[in-house]
């Protein structure tokens, strides 16, 4: 069953785009964790030195989500720990910390050195080179929720020496090959201020440190206008070169997608080289993430428009539908599927071509479940349907199964059911093969 990267779920929405009105962390959100054999002997080592007064944190994004952060990071052969945390408020401590244990020589897990952390929350952890000398360091990325811009603090661990050596601000970070040298760059997307002008201006920068300051090469340009950058993915562009794809915020509420890759010996954002002919196609409402919806590889960016018979809906009442397209150079976009995305619900449907003009949809209020019908020119009107789409939990799919339901995909403890109608003069009607090979089910 083909698969696409799901967006985020309404919790994560709410605390990317900045809303301050609800009061959580990742650790209310996530049930304790069971620790592994070595997670619980680096805990007792932690709690030996600092006592058990501590809550965990865990990263938001990125590729490490623990509080256990185990790597090589420094010269030896035998892996390293990180912990984050933070003391309760009765200890007199505030804010948050990280913790470098070590193993003796006798094997055992022990404290090296605390340090105090740069925000309240942790966006991501990296364990990367960005310095010339080739060390391996660890990048810490912290967010606090009062504020949109995130700090970047890099630690060095050499000859049992634990050190904070750079820090900075910035909106976007991520590890990724971009020049397809075979190891990760650091790309950062950060605000500065023009010296000669006063002007604040978004640039998208190579990362590196260099005698404990932290350089950027010249960087190019993001788009005006961004108000909030609100998802980063990694991926490829089409012709397999890898790419930054970063969906921000405008300042109509909208999400714009910008592209960040490497070529000529420096970064590119066609974005913002060729605006007024890419940016109105990046432009959807919030929610629609860009993704790799058939997992080739390449990142499909949506745009939206108002489903057959909606024209004229009101904001509320609007249904949209959804065209996914590629990144082609030399500044175009490609388009690929359309459909019904079902955000929400988990899937897009991408629409056989005969479906055009000729087929649209509306949810059924008794049922939660997506109806697709013939249009006959007045979407109060259009009642021969098609299709149906539901979801059952699977201890209930068998009654599905004997109302004259097929299985077409599953995620975790779901189903996804669809119906045909028995009659299939109407040519509209799809084979059961067709709805499983254009239904895309997300994470």
């Amino acid at each position: 069953m083909k698969r696409l990267v799901c967006s985020l779920s309404c919790a994560s929405a709410m605390l990317l785009s900045g809303c301050t009105g609800v009061s959580f962390t990742v650790d209310t959100l996530l049930n304790a964790p069971k620790f592994t054999e070595e997670q619980s002997a680096i805990h007792e080592a932690l709690i030996e030195r600092v006592g058990s007064n501590i809550t965990l944190k865990y990263p938001r994004n990125g590729d490490y989500r623990s509080a256990f952060v185990i790597a090589d990071i420094d010269d030896e052969p035998t892996d390293e720990a990180l912990v984050f945390y933070e003391y309760a408020s009765s200890s007199g401590k505030d804010g948050l910390r990280v913790n470098i244990l070590d193993k003796n020589s006798q094997g055992k897990w022990y404290s090296v050195k605390e340090l105090a952390g740069g925000g309240t929350e942790i966006d991501r952890v990296m364990i990367s080179s960005v310095g010339d000398e080739g060390n391996t360091d660890v990048l810490v990325g912290y967010q606090n929720l009062t504020s949109e811009e995130k700090t970047l603090e890099i630690y060095s661990y050499k000859d049992k020496e634990f050190n904070r050596i750079a820090e900075d601000q910035y909106s976007v970070l991520e590890p990724i090959d971009i020049n397809n040298d075979g190891h990760n760059e650091v790309v950062a997307i950060s605000k500065s201020t023009e010296s000669e002008t006063g002007v604040s201006v978004v640039t998208a920068s190579l990362l590196r440190t260099e005698d404990g300051e932290i350089t950027k090469d010249a960087g190019i340009r993001m788009c005006d206008g961004v108000q909030n950058y609100i998802q980063s993915k990694s991926g490829y562009i089409e012709g397999g070169r890898r790419a930054l794809f970063v969906d921000g915020l405008n300042a109509e509420g909208n999400l714009q997608t910008e592209i960040v890759y490497y070529r000529y010996s420096s970064l590119q954002n066609p974005m913002e080289q060729r605006p007024d002919k890419l940016l109105p196609k990046c432009i959807r409402p919030a929610g629609y993430y860009c993704t790799d919806i058939d997992e080739d590889g390449v990142i499909e960016i949506p745009t939206t428009s108002a489903m057959i018979g909606y024209e004229n809906a009101v904001t509320e009442e609007m249904v949209y539908m959804t065209t996914w397209s590629e990144y082609r150079d030399f500044y175009d976009l490609k388009e690929k599927y359309s459909g019904y995305y079902a955000i929400s619900d988990g899937y897009f449907f991408a629409f056989p071509k005969r479906w055009n003009s000729s087929v649209t949809v509306k949810k059924d209020t008794e049922s939660g479940e997506l109806v697709f019908y013939k249009y006959t020119g007045d979407i109060n009107t259009s009642s021969e349907e098609i299709m149906r789409i539901g979801l059952s939990p699977k201890a209930k799919t068998e009654r599905y199964v004997s109302d004259g339901y097929q299985v077409v995909g599953s995620k975790g403890q779901l189903d996804y059911v669809v119906k045909l109608p028995l009659d299939k003069r109407e040519k509209l009607i799809p084979t059961i093969d067709e709805v499983t090979n254009n239904l895309y089910i997300t994470d």
